[in-house]
């Protein structure tokens, strides 16, 4: 099986989405975040950084916190993009490591909105994604089934 294809496997199976054609901005609900990053680490995948997105779980709804973002494939609400406080991974030569770096970016995260805080032990809708490090000519396989995502705005 080549890379690619673990890659998009490892997608299905912890139910992550791509916001668009590539794999940038891979998102993943809470409780799949800690394996998700784990299998993408022992597979040999390179986690560049983390961005933050909101879950709204009802698609008609607004969001709080984010803009807008993909309807969710795995999920009955949707995305929306929060547009700053993105965290870089360094590079490490142990997964171990580099693992323990993710876990404590995204437990720990805080993020100062205007006039108030949100942070991921405090804010269930806060959701991580995560960028990789792949060849840019790839295209995700969630991507090529339907097309194309859906955005609300």
């Amino acid at each position: 099986m080549s890379s690619k294809a673990i890659l998009d496997a490892l997608l299905t199976q912890y139910k992550a989405q791509p916001a668009s054609a590539g794999y940038i901005d891979v998102i993943v609900m809470r409780e799949n975040y800690r394996p998700f990053a784990e299998a993408l680490l022992k597979n040999g995948f390179m986690i560049e950084a983390i961005t933050w997105w909101e879950y709204i779980p009802n698609f008609g709804s607004r969001p709080r916190y984010g803009m807008g973002g993909p309807k969710s494939k795995f999920y009955t609400g949707w995305f929306a993009e929060i547009c700053f406080g993105d965290d870089e991974i360094q590079l490490a030569p142990d997964p171990a490591i580099i693992l323990k770096q993710i876990v404590d970016l995204v437990e720990n995260k805080r993020l100062d909105m205007h006039d108030f805080v949100i942070t991921y032990r405090t804010t269930p809708s806060l959701t991580a994604a995560f960028w990789l490090d792949v060849d840019d000519r790839w295209e995700n396989v969630q991507y090529s089934m339907d097309g194309m995502t859906d955005s609300i705005a």
